[in-house]
Formats: structure tokens, C-alpha cells, sequence
């Protein structure tokens, strides 16, 4: 099942919540972001995956809300991975240290099988 809200659109993958973000994480995307995922972790779910593949750009405060989320999953004993980031979303995790703390994939199916432990 496929849920839509504003540019996050989540789905079920065998127990893995993945989450797609499209556009531009500011302050109003990464709140839903943030929203979304909190309350699904606060339901039991404890693998996820954020697919950066639509997002254009990543401000600073996006990444507060990435890293907000990034503290809930570890909070919880939950696993979580990020796919398809670009080249410059990609430095930008390395340089706010999101790198070192989320393994990030090219492709979702690479994600998945990491989080679902069949990689």
C-alpha cells in the first residue's frame, strides 16, 4: 500500500518502511518526514529506508529532520538505510557526519536486502 502526503510517499517492502522524499528537504518536508516515520516507528516498525532518488536538494534544516529521524530508529533498536542520494546530498551527510551513523545504498533492491538481511 502506497500512502501519499504532500512529496512523501511511503510503502510497505516485507516489514521495511520505505520512504521516498521529492523535492527540496527544507523545514516543511523534513517535518512530515519526521512525522511520518515517528509514528510508524512508534507502531512497531524498526527497518526503514529513505530513497533520496526525487530530492533535488537538502538544506540545514532538513537535515536536522534527517537527523532527528536517524536518532528515533537508533532509539528504538531499529535498522535504517538511505538509497539512491546524490553526489552532492551524498557529501553533504558525509560532512554533517550522517555518513558514519547510516549506510547508504545506490539502489533500493541493494537497501532492502541489507535491512531485510540478505545482503
Amino acid at each position: 500500500m502506497m500512502l501519499t502526503n504532500e512529496k512523501v510517499v511511503t510503502r510497505d517492502e516485507s516489514g521495511t518502511l520505505v520512504v521516498y522524499v521529492g523535492g527540496y528537504l527544507n523545514s516543511s518536508l523534513g517535518e512530515e518526514v519526521e512525522k511520518i516515520v515517528g509514528s510508524r516507528v512508534d507502531g512497531g516498525m524498526r527497518r526503514l529506508l529513505l530513497n533520496f532518488g526525487q530530492t533535488r536538494m537538502v538544506n540545514s534544516i532538513g537535515i536536522s529532520f534527517i537527523i532527528g529521524v536517524v536518532e528515533k530508529v537508533m532509539e528504538e533498536r531499529g535498522r535504517l538505510a538511505f538509497c539512491e542520494v546524490s553526489r552532492i546530498n551524498r557529501d553533504l551527510f558525509q560532512v554533517t557526519g550522517l555518513a558514519k551513523h547510516v549506510r547508504s545504498f545506490d539502489t533500493e533492491k541493494e537497501a532492502l536486502e541489507f535491512l531485510t538481511g540478505n545482503a
